[in-house]
């Protein structure tokens, strides 16, 4: 269960410029109350804290880091309370030749840098 873990590993291809809905599935399989989240007078706060996620995004384009599938995941996973979020991205994956190669090259070097 992600409560117990220290580290969160997500692989998130883009579908229809957002996440696929077996993941949003089990966003909202996750996002309970007084389980992961709690409501307080100043709002809901988060119940998993202390949490290192890094995200692994996949996608056919290039779209970069500020896109609404990375919003959506920080503002999901600071809602249970996950605000270290590092994103890896492989971008370009639908696109053939030179720019394809350099965005893998430059996304197994960070998991390299990881290890």
């Amino acid at each position: 269960m992600i409560a117990y873990a220290e580290t969160v590993v997500m692989g998130v291809p883009m579908y229809n410029f957002t996440i696929p809905s077996t993941l949003h599935t089990y966003f909202d399989h996750i996002a309970r109350s007084g389980v992961t989240f709690r409501y307080t007078d100043n709002g809901p706060q988060g119940m998993l804290v202390n949490k290192k996620v890094i995200v692994f995004a996949a996608r056919g384009g290039f779209y970069g880091d500020d896109h609404a599938q990375s919003a959506f995941l920080r503002q999901f996973l600071g809602f249970v309370g996950m605000t270290d979020v590092e994103f890896i991205y492989t971008e370009g994956l639908a696109v053939a030749g030179e720019a394809k190669e350099k965005n893998l090259a430059a996304a197994n070097r960070r998991i390299t840098e990881l290890s």
